[in-house]
């Protein structure tokens, strides 16, 4: 998986062969078919594995309360954004293929859809708790700004942004924070925000 991840970014997919997969790895062609039936196999693997790290990222659960929900917001940025800053090369091999293949289409839409369930769940837990909009649509909203980070993800690197890390991380909290209609005690000045914040950081 490692050398057929390497040879992915390096060359894009379609010059890759199994043969140079297999001596990347050292290991002979028919052992490669010992775990994978194709090279779009052998993508799909790597890329379900790099799902589930950035997803795992991105899981802020217990470590801080339910209702610290600007903080929760903020800090699931900061994972995203590094998240996939370290798995960019392969995501956009990811990518290009999906442009023009069903199949790997479909796998983008499926990677999608597990966060944006993720987002509905959130938002309707802050619905609930009466710190967001009542009236947004969930799937909607999830989906719409996801559709935000993910994008902005891809491009806050370019160096014509000219934006670090923490003007990043601001900028779409406040503009997240925002869409949701985040209940005025739930922003940075809150005690228990700050307080939050300030123990995720410790």
């Amino acid at each position: 998986m490692q050398a057929g991840r390497e040879l992915f970014e390096e060359c894009g997919f379609s010059a890759v062969g199994i043969d140079a997969v297999a001596r990347r790895a050292g290991v002979s062609h028919g052992t490669f078919y010992t775990w994978f039936d194709s090279k779009e196999a052998l993508l799909r693997e790597i890329v379900t594995g790099v799902t589930e790290d950035i997803f795992a990222a991105t899981s802020i659960g217990a470590r801080l309360p339910p209702d610290a929900a600007y903080a929760r917001i903020e800090a699931a940025n900061r994972s995203f954004l590094r998240a996939v800053t370290r798995h960019s090369r392969i995501l956009r091999v990811l990518d290009s293929l999906a442009d023009v293949r069903e199949d790997f289409r479909g796998l983008r839409l499926e990677i999608r859809e597990s966060f944006v369930q993720r987002g509905m769940e959130g938002l309707i837990r802050l619905q609930e708790l009466g710190l967001a909009d009542p009236l947004l649509p969930p799937r909607a909203t999830a989906s719409a700004l996801g559709a935000m980070v993910e994008s902005f993800a891809h491009l806050w690197q370019d160096p014509v942004e000219r934006l670090d890390e923490a003007e990043a991380v601001d900028v779409l909290t406040r503009l997240w924070a925002g869409a949701i209609g985040l209940a005025p005690q739930a922003w940075p000045g809150g005690d228990r925000a700050a307080a939050a914040t300030e123990a995720l950081h410790e």
